[in-house]
């Protein structure tokens, strides 16, 4: 099988797992087509899960960051509150960062938007997290590849992403924890 087709495989694989994880939710699948993502990363794509109901929010999968490197490993996520297409154009802008082997992204890497993360938020930057909001059968794909985990991209503050650029991730997701903020709140205030 060529190398193309092998990533088709591992996508389908990775799709269906999300399938498989949240089969009460409505699912569809997105694709971004600007900028130079498809040309780094040819089958990447996004899937979106929708929210059982009020209250609960959506969350976007990227299917095909995997394929940025010789090693298997990684997939991206986001949680929003609210459906837009800006969490489809955040996903391709990381995977796309990602795909060079300079920007490879692993739990505790910091990345600056450059905007922010959703409308309205003053976090610009994204924290790439072990997936804490997800159980384990689900933050992880069993694929022809081997083990994919789904990173959590966390938005941040640019003085919460100092702080742990100076003190590390573990003690600034310390304090999240403790100030018991709802890190998918696009208003929520920094905790430093």
């Amino acid at each position: 099988m060529d190398c193309a087709a092998h990533n088709q495989e591992v996508c389908r694989e990775i799709l269906s797992h999300i399938g498989a994880s949240w089969p009460d939710r409505v699912q569809d699948d997105l694709l971004w087509e600007v900028g130079p993502i498809k040309e780094r990363l040819p089958d990447f794509q996004i899937r979106r899960v929708h929210p059982l109901g009020p209250g609960h929010g959506y969350m976007y999968f990227s299917v095909g960051a995997f394929a940025s490197s010789a090693e298997p490993g990684w997939e991206f996520f986001i949680k929003a509150p609210t459906d837009s297409m800006r969490h489809v154009e955040t996903l391709a802008v990381v995977a796309h960062y990602h795909a060079f082997p300079q920007h490879r992204l692993s739990p505790g890497s910091i990345v600056d938007l450059g905007r922010p993360w959703s409308e309205g938020s003053e976090h610009r930057h994204l924290l790439v997290s072990w997936p804490h909001s997800l159980d384990t059968r689900t933050a992880t794909c069993a694929t022809a590849l081997g083990e994919i985990t789904f990173l959590w991209l966390v938005a941040i503050s640019e003085s919460e992403a100092a702080f742990a650029r100076r003190f590390g991730v573990d003690p600034l997701e310390d304090r999240l924890e403790s100030a018991g903020v709802n890190v998918i709140d696009p208003l929520r205030e920094s905790v430093v």
